[in-house]
């Protein structure tokens, strides 16, 4: 498959939290590398997303847990035969090592973050449409409009107290979509429902299309099974409508 296109639907809230988590990370960096305000303003209201999320859970304990029990589960194949226990013994290591930078963290640096003063302000006039506009923050005018890399210092500054927590999600989610190999299946007149499995936690369906399909899937998910159905929309102003064709595709249920 050329120029495949990948949709993902988390099937737990903990894998609901990483991958936002994980879509923040890469915002923050990719917009964070930019010279222009704009640039500044995307990694800015990023960072501040990834404050509220890590505000309202317990990241830091939910990912050391998450890395444990992958790692126990590792441990018990390597008397599996054919198991390459060399990549294993890797693959390990880099759960372990992730642990110990995770239980090394320590509030104090994402506490301080949290705590600015100027990051306060632009929080508080954020949740208002057009609220961080010039005349509202003078402050944030002002640093938009210092060198690139005063802005840049500043953004990794903010960052870096995070990267921890950013290395543990990236790895946890990394080992999820390595865990299952895609299969061939076909939806008949769009529509595809598979159970879900009752042994080891259902973590991920991944979806992946060419990338000149006509056709993208919305994925629900409930206690027992998963359902798929594939809609045509040719322009944004029309509805969206489940398409009639039989539509193949690769679908990846990682379970871990």
């Amino acid at each position: 498959m050329t120029n495949p296109v990948c949709y993902e639907q988390p099937l737990n809230e903990r894998i609901r939290t990483l991958l936002r988590l994980e879509f923040l990370f890469h915002q923050s960096a990719y917009a964070s590398a930019g010279e222009s305000e704009w640039d500044s303003r995307a990694a800015l209201q990023a960072l501040l997303e990834i404050l509220e999320i890590t505000a309202h859970n317990d990241v830091k304990s939910e990912l050391i847990k998450e890395l444990e029990r992958q790692a126990g589960l590792l441990i018990r194949l390597r008397q599996t035969p054919g198991v390459d226990s060399e990549a294993l013994d890797g693959v390990l290591a880099d759960i372990g090592q992730a642990v110990d930078c995770l239980r090394r963290l320590s509030n104090q640096g994402t506490d301080a973050v949290r705590t600015s003063d100027f990051l306060i302000a632009i929080r508080q006039r954020s949740i208002i449409p057009g609220g961080t506009c010039r005349f509202d923050l003078p402050g944030l005018h002002y640093w938009l409009k210092q060198p690139h890399a005063v802005r840049s210092q500043h953004l990794q500054d903010w960052l870096t107290p995070f990267r921890s927590l950013q290395d543990g999600v990236d790895l946890i989610l990394q080992l999820i979509r390595n865990c299952a190999r895609p299969q061939t299946e076909t939806a008949r007149q769009g529509f595809f429902q598979k159970n879900l499995g009752s042994g080891l936690p259902s973590q991920m369906v991944r979806v992946i299309l060419p990338q000149e399909s006509a056709v993208f899937p919305e994925i629900s998910a409930g206690r027992h099974r998963f359902v798929i159905r594939f809609m045509e929309q040719p322009e944004p102003g029309q509805r969206a409508s489940q398409t009639a064709a039989d539509i193949r595709f690769q679908l990846v249920y990682c379970v871990i």
